[in-house]
């Protein structure tokens, strides 16, 4: 996504943040809890979704509740804190 040079130095802004005021540094690492719970409800209706679709033969539910599901799992991916490889 970045160049080398840039995630290194965007690193070093976040350890020194990390270091100099780790209550800031932590309000920006986590997602508030009310997204939190958007989430969950919204792969409970995907999942809903997906389920009723197959029961009743309806393609259209069915494909709403795949693609609700893959954006979730693109989404939580995505917001995974990284750890370096090695």
């Amino acid at each position: 996504m970045f160049p080398e040079d840039e995630r290194r130095a965007l690193e070093r802004i976040e350890a020194e943040l990390s270091a100099t005021d780790p209550a800031l540094a932590d309000r920006f690492c986590r997602r508030p809890d009310k997204w939190r719970w958007f989430f969950v409800l919204l792969a409970v209706t995907g999942v809903c979704a997906l389920v009723v679709g197959l029961l009743v033969g309806s393609g259209s539910l069915t494909v709403v509740g795949i693609l609700t599901i893959g954006v979730l799992a693109v989404e939580y991916v995505s917001r995974r804190p990284r750890t370096p490889h090695g």
